[in-house]
This record gives C-alpha cells, sequence and structure tokens, in this order.
C-alpha cells in the first residue's frame, strides 16, 4: 500500500508524510519514556533507533555452566524471536570461577546460574563480594557413579550400592578437584555424610581420599574416559546427565550407573540475580522474559530433554529412577570441611613415626599385645601413602645404645627409594612387622628426650612442599629421671619453633595409662593435634585418623 501511496497525486504523499511524522514523534515519546525509568543506553551509549521498530537495542550478559547452556540458550533464542530488539550473550564458566571472579570484586553478567547453591553462599561468606539471593530451582541431576561398561560386566555392579562396598573395591571413582568441580564436591560430602564417625569409617574415607587425590582428572574429561571403556580404565564420577547424554552417542559402550545407597548429592541450577548499573525497565523485562523462558513449559521441556530433571521430578531420565535418597546442598561450613581435607591429604607427607616400645607394650589387648596392635596400625597407614610420601621409623623406650632413648629402625626416605631386593616401603613394613621384637621388657618410657630429639631431626632436615611432621604413639608416661622435664621440653620446643619450617608433632595415647594431658601440651606447642585411644583395639583407626587429618604444610 505503501508504494501505491507514493505513486498517487500530491494529496497521497501529503498523507504519507502527516503519517510518517506522527510515527516519528511517538517513537521519540516512547524512548522518552524508557530513558525517563532509568534504562541505560545501548554499549555504544547512542540512544534512539538502532534497527526497524527497536528504539533501543539491549544485550544481557548470563554467566551458567557449560552443560546448562544449551538450555539457557534454546530460551534465550525464544525470547529473541519475540523481541528482536533483545539479545542474550550467554558466556559458560564452572560454578567455582564464577564464585571467584565475584569474590573477587568483578561481576561477569547480569543474572548467574550455578550449578549448587554452595558456591551462592561462598560469595556471601565474602564482606567484599555483593550479597547474592538465590532465586527459583531450574532443573537439577543426581550425582553417581558412573562405572564403564566392561568394569560393570565382570563386578555385577549397578543400582545402589553401600559406600564401604564403593570406596574399598574395584568401584573405588576418579574423581576432579573438589575445589573446581561440584559433582567431586558433592559425592565426597555424601561420603563423608555416611562415613565420618563411624566405626572404620573415617579410616576408609581418609585413604581413599588419599588415592583419589594422586589420580585426579580434568571434569570435563572424566566421562569421557570412563566412555571409552579401554583395559583398566575405571568408575568415574560423573551426573545423570552427563551418562545419559553418553549414552545417547554411544550405544556400543554406554556406562553403567552406581548410586551411594546412602544417598547422594545433587547439582541444583539456580536463577541468581546479579547487581548492575542498568536497572530500568528494559533489563527488568528482558531478565523477566528469560526466567519465564527457563521456568514455562517450553522451558521445561528443554530441561528434561537435555537430561536433567525439572523440579518436583522424581523420575529421571531412566537411569536409577529416584535414587534412595537426595542430600540436601551442603551448607557452606561443610563443605569447607571436606576442601580442607581434601587439601591436607593432597599433600605428600614427610613423617617420622615414633613407636613406643617400652615393656608396657607387651601388655595385652584382645587376643594381641599392644606392640603388635601398634605394628598392624603402622602397616595399614603404610598401605594408605602414596610412593611420593618419605617416611621414617624409630622405637624408643628408655636405655637405648649410645645412651639414647631411641633407635632408627628406618631413615625419612621417599617409600619409593630402592631398598635393598625392594623399596623403601617394604623395608618399613618389614620393620613394622617385627616390632615386637625390639620391645624391652625391663625399660620404661622415655618421651620428653625422645620428643625433642624427634623434633629437631625432621626440623633440620625439613623439605619444602611436604607435610613435615612427627607422629609419636605411646602408652605410657614419661619415666626417664634422668632426661628433661616437661617444663625443658616445652621451652626448647618453643625456642625452636620456625614459621618457615613447622613441625607438627601429632601425638596419639594407647591405653588408660597414657598421660593424655602431657601429650596435649606437646602437641598444642608445636601446632599438631592429639589422638587417645582408650580401648588400646581401637588404635588402627585413631593411629590412621590422625594421619590423614594431618595439618598442612607452611
Amino acid at each position: 500500500m505503501a508504494d501505491d501511496a507514493t505513486t498517487r497525486g500530491g494529496g497521497g504523499l501529503a498523507r504519507v508524510l502527516a503519517v510518517l511524522v506522527v510515527v516519528v514523534v511517538l517513537a521519540l515519546l516512547a524512548w522518552g519514556l524508557l530513558r525517563d525509568d532509568g534504562a541505560a543506553p545501548d554499549a555504544t551509549g547512542a540512544p534512539g533507533p538502532t534497527t526497524a521498530g527497536c528504539a533501543q537495542e539491549l544485550t544481557v550478559p548470563v554467566t551458567t555452566t557449560p552443560d546448562f547452556a544449551p538450555v539457557v540458550v534454546a530460551a534465550a533464542d525464544r525470547v529473541e524471536d519475540a523481541d528482536p530488539c533483545t539479545t542474550y550473550s550467554v558466556a559458560t564458566s564452572s560454578a567455582a570461577d564464577t564464585a571467584e571472579q565475584l569474590r573477587g570484586g568483578t561481576v561477569p553478567s547480569r543474572v548467574w546460574i550455578p550449578d549448587s547453591d554452595v558456591w551462592v553462599e561462598r560469595v556471601n561468606q565474602d564482606p567484599g563480594a555483593p550479597a547474592l539471593t538465590a532465586g527459583p530451582t531450574l532443573a537439577w541431576t543426581p550425582v553417581l557413579v558412573a562405572v564403564p561398561a566392561t568394569l560393570a560386566e565382570s563386578t555385577g555392579a549397578s543400582g545402589p550400592q553401600p559406600w564401604p562396598e564403593i570406596l574399598s573395591g574395584p568401584l573405588a571413582p576418579r574423581i576432579a578437584d573438589p575445589t573446581e568441580s561440584t559433582a567431586s564436591l558433592l559425592l565426597l560430602h555424601s561420603a563423608h555424610a555416611a562415613l565420618a564417625g563411624t566405626p572404620g569409617g573415617d579410616q576408609l574415607l581418609g585413604a581413599a581420599m588419599i588415592q583419589m587425590s594422586r589420580l585426579v582428572a580434568d571434569p570435563d574429561e572424566l566421562v569421557r574416559y570412563a566412555g571409552n571403556d579401554a583395559e583398566g580404565v575405571s568408575a568415574v564420577v560423573a551426573t545423570e546427565q552427563q551418562v545419559v547424554q553418553q549414552r545417547a552417542v554411544n550405544a556400543v559402550t554406554p556406562l553403567e550407573v552406581v548410586v551411594p545407597a546412602e544417598g547422594t548429592g545433587a547439582l541444583t541450577y539456580s536463577w541468581v540475580p546479579l547487581p548492575g548499573t542498568d536497572n530500568g525497565v528494559g533489563m527488568r523485562a528482558a531478565l523477566a522474559a528469560l526466567e519465564e523462558a527457563l521456568t514455562g513449559v517450553a522451558g521445561v521441556a528443554d530441561v528434561r530433554a537435555a537430561g536433567f530433571r525439572a523440579p518436583g521430578d522424581d523420575a529421571g531420565p531412566g537411569l536409577v529412577g529416584d535414587p534412595a535418597g537426595v542430600l540436601p546442598q551442603p551448607a557452606a561450613a561443610d563443605a569447607d570441611a571436606v576442601v580442607t581435607l581434601w587439601r591436607t591429604v593432597a599433600v605428600d607427607m614427610r613423617m617420622l613415626a615414633v613407636i613406643d616400645v617400652s615393656g608396657s607394650m607387651l601388655q595385652p589387648a584382645g587376643d594381641r599385645t599392644r606392640i603388635a596392635l601398634a605394628g598392624a596400625s603402622a602397616q595399614t597407614a603404610l598401605s594408605v601413602f602414596p610412593l611420593t610420601s618419605q617416611v621414617g621409623l624409630w622405637v624408643f623406650s628408655t636405655d637405648h645404645p649410645g645412651g639414647t632413648d631411641w633407635t632408627e629402625l628406618a631413615p625419612v626416605l621417599p617409600l619409593h627409594a630402592e631398598s635393598g631386593a625392594g623399596i623403601h616401603r617394604d623395608a618399613l613394613l618389614e620393620a613394622a612387622a617385627a616390632l615386637s621384637d625390639h620391645v624391652r621388657p625391663g625399660a620404661d618410657t622415655g618421651l620428653y628426650d625422645t620428643v625433642l630429639d624427634a623434633y629437631r631431626q625432621v626440623q633440620e632436615t625439613y623439605e619444602p612442599g611436604y607435610v613435615n611432621s612427627v607422629v609419636l604413639l605411646t602408652d605410657g608416661v614419661n619415666e626417664d629421671d634422668d632426661g628433661i622435664s616437661l617444663d625443658e621440653l616445652l621451652a626448647e620446643l618453643q625456642a625452636r619453633i620456625d614459621p618457615s619450617r613447622p613441625v607438627p608433632v601429632i601425638t596419639v595415647g594407647m591405653g588408660p595409662g597414657a598421660d593424655e594431658e602431657v601429650l596435649r601440651l606437646i602437641s598444642a606447642q608445636t601446632g599438631g593435634r592429639s589422638y587417645l585411644a582408650r580401648d588400646p583395639a581401637d588404635i588402627r583407626t585413631v593411629f590412621v585418623d590422625a594421619l590423614t587429618h594431618r595439618p598442612r604444610p607452611g
């Protein structure tokens, strides 16, 4: 019709011009109203019409995780189709990395969709970061153990399995660094919730985390690694959504699924608004439109099509059904406890183990002697440590050759170092098995002199990058009348403390005869911890717990 009007006489042209003037005036009025409402100009700062029908072009930055990005992009495309004046720029980053950006004062976008509220709490812990509030949940997916096809066939493992079975057998999963991977963090948190404080649970979890920390992998590569199903490939941490995606493209070696019977964590994707300078009606409307597109019928369909579960979904894509129990998102303190333990065991140990061989260690403890239990505990600990750790072994009482209260059975060396026909670990295991041969029936406990000599030895040979420590096990009190006093020991330790070369002394008391208060004072003076196994039969659990909860290096 416009073409027709322009070909007519002057009256028709005048009418067309009048209409155009009205359109321009209305457009200018509309733009003025938007500006009065506080809307910011586009990225170039130039007001006014930018494309046909647009008073202002608006770009809305969004940040989410790589796995959830396709869902966000699909929702953004629908909004853009309805509103060509608005563009959504969807950037991807791990939730851990985005949280660190926010803690550092950088706000990368106007909305953030992390994969766990743990990271929102992490940001809120920092008083200098913006205060965030998580909005509606958009999707979730359970954390599980993905098992390569051949391993699943050989073990027959699938479905719910108790944590002891998962961690102590062939299903022990390879994980990513939990400070970077939400799935790995939540898997460790669920294991910690099930095992911590239970008989043998701390020992099992500590040993497993030590091994896991030496085999960390890129979180983006774990599922691909397991899906290759090559010889010797282990199970890996994964999400239900990742396994759904893997099965969709790999029907030859599809991953099988194991879930912790005690309950599992879940990645939860929430809408988290971020502060910005543009809070005008245009930006508010664009954010609301995207949120509605994600939570509406089409958005929920996209969530399920991508392998996630929508809020309220009890059943998933048919892999595991409803997990035995989905654990709530861990509080920041609980997540921090898991991360602290991980960072502790991830550092190699350089340790001098010092074990009491006074006469009282021959006393029975159940069907064994105290010294036999101590030796078995040392053997258990040695089997846990990676070969890159350095360990030495002393025994102590009174009246040892050379005028000391101790004898070195093995120097502090890397466990992989050559020793005789084998390696240093073999020599230590042999020495630990023969500790009973070193017990001196008439000897007393030369505690204070031994502690000081062991502390000096480790500090003088200190190696950066390791947890340099002394771990001392005893069942008695100091009985060396010719040695230094407790006050002299504590004063000597205080005088030798060097923050650049910290050497915590970790003391382990065994049985009711151990001087609990003295051991606590010695450990506290050096920044270590003190443990007590009132029942000698508990010494293995206590000893391994002491080693896996060692302080971090200085």
